[in-house]
């Protein structure tokens, strides 16, 4: 073969490479082949997805993601499967800009909006603002703007970004706020519930949602029964919780500078009396550690697995034993329960007092009359001078029907009157 021949030849192998190549180049797209693929999307709404073809819309239906794709919610929500077990939901808020924005790799990216993370048996790691959350059989409530916030519902958590990791991790109902620097706080603080309540939320919190405003309602109710200056002590909460008898760390020690109402001390007593989680004195220190830190009582009574109608049971109890213990006030403000009465045998009933006689009058002697000179013989005998009996009548009658047998005591003095 000439030298022409073989430059014809190699020229159409090349050719045909080429065209291989463009073929091959068309039917393997990112984001489209199977290979590439490295995610799914459920999306019941539209989405808006940038890719290495560029930006392009989605609607409702399945879709396939790969490594790099950022997808923004439009309208709707969405569900992007994970490894394993675990999802990310996403959702639209109240226009597009405010749609759920990740970026799907290994470990997922919140950019923007807010993500719903939930795991099973198998780990799920999820980054925002440069931290990234570690969950376990639980879910997470992810929010990213200016900074991050990371709420964890229920599960077991860890919490790191750059070299530190949030010491304790980050338990079930706290939250964390990261920094666009990426600072960790040093501490988590209660779950925040916003007003009105997310949807996630109340998937996951409707029952300390509801409970709450009830347990205000004891709480306040029951301090509008104390006098304002009122002060509980150990004796009084143990009579209206008598269940604190039971409990030996319940002592004055833990009322000690408690400065809030006693509906709010009677409150956080129930939830610690009636809660399942540790120690009585360990419920009791994180009940009310909790509400100086703002959280409510109804997520306060769930984070100590405190049963609801035994809870309330509890406090309708204090209420209705409440108004057998209270009354006027004292030169003691210290409150003391109310002891029972001693039992004696019934004192016979005293005698009616004797009516008040009149000031006796002692008449005056009428002038003596001068003798009569003796009657002459055979002159009549004068009569006998008229006889004074019932004087006294109107005095002794009266009292004679009044006390009868009394008087026959009295037998001394009746003569004398008589």
């Amino acid at each position: 073969m000439n030298s022409a021949a073989r430059i014809r030849l190699l020229a159409a192998l090349n050719v045909a490479v080429l065209v291989f190549a463009v073929v091959a180049g068309a039917t393997v797209v990112p984001g489209e082949s199977e290979a590439s693929a490295v995610a799914s999307l459920a999306l019941a709404g539209t989405a808006e997805v940038d890719d290495v073809r560029g930006t392009h819309r989605l609607v409702a239906g399945d879709h396939d993601l790969a490594i790099g794709d950022r997808v923004r919610i439009l309208t709707g929500d969405a569900v992007l499967a994970l490894v394993g077990d675990g999802s990310l939901e996403l959702r639209a808020e109240s226009g597009p800009a405010d749609g759920s924005q990740v970026e799907v790799g290994p470990v997922p990216t919140l950019l923007g909006g807010e993500a719903l993370l939930v795991a099973g048996e198998t780990e799920q790691v999820v980054e925002a603002g440069g931290a990234r959350l570690s969950l376990v059989d639980g879910a997470a409530h992810l929010s990213r703007s200016t900074s991050a916030t990371f709420a964890v519902y229920e599960g077991r958590a860890s919490l790191s970004s750059g070299e530190r990791t949030l010491d304790g991790g980050l338990p079930a109902l706290r939250q964390v706020v990261v920094s666009d620097a990426g600072r960790l706080p040093l501490n988590p603080s209660p779950l925040r519930v916003s007003e009105p309540p997310d949807p996630w939320d109340r998937r996951f919190l409707g029952e300390a949602i509801g409970l709450d405003p009830v347990l205000e309602q004891r709480s306040i109710g029951f301090t509008t029964l104390l006098q304002d200056d009122f002060v509980p002590d150990v004796f009084f909460y143990q009579s209206v919780l008598p269940g604190l008898v039971n409990e030996p760390a319940f002592d004055q020690s833990l009322l000690d500078g408690q400065d809030r109402p006693v509906g709010e001390t009677l409150v956080g007593a129930a939830i610690a009396l009636v809660g399942e989680r540790g120690a009585f004195a360990d419920r009791w220190r994180e009940v009310f550690a909790l509400r100086e830190e703002g959280a409510g009582w109804g997520l306060i009574a769930l984070d100590q697995g405190a049963p609801r109608a035994t809870l309330l049971g509890v406090l309708d109890e204090a209420v209705a034993r409440s108004p057998l213990l209270f009354g006027p006030p004292s030169s003691s403000p210290v409150f003391r329960p109310v002891q029972p009465p001693v039992r004696t045998r019934p004192q016979p009933a005293p005698l009616a007092p004797l009516p008040s006689l009149p000031p006796r009058r002692t008449p005056e002697a009428p002038p003596r009359p001068s003798p009569s000179p003796p009657p002459a013989p055979g002159s009549p005998v004068p009569a006998s001078p008229p006889n004074d009996d019932g004087v006294l009548d109107p005095v002794v009658d009266p009292l004679t029907e009044l006390l009868d047998g009394v008087l026959d005591g009295l037998g001394g003095v009746t003569d004398g009157l008589l």
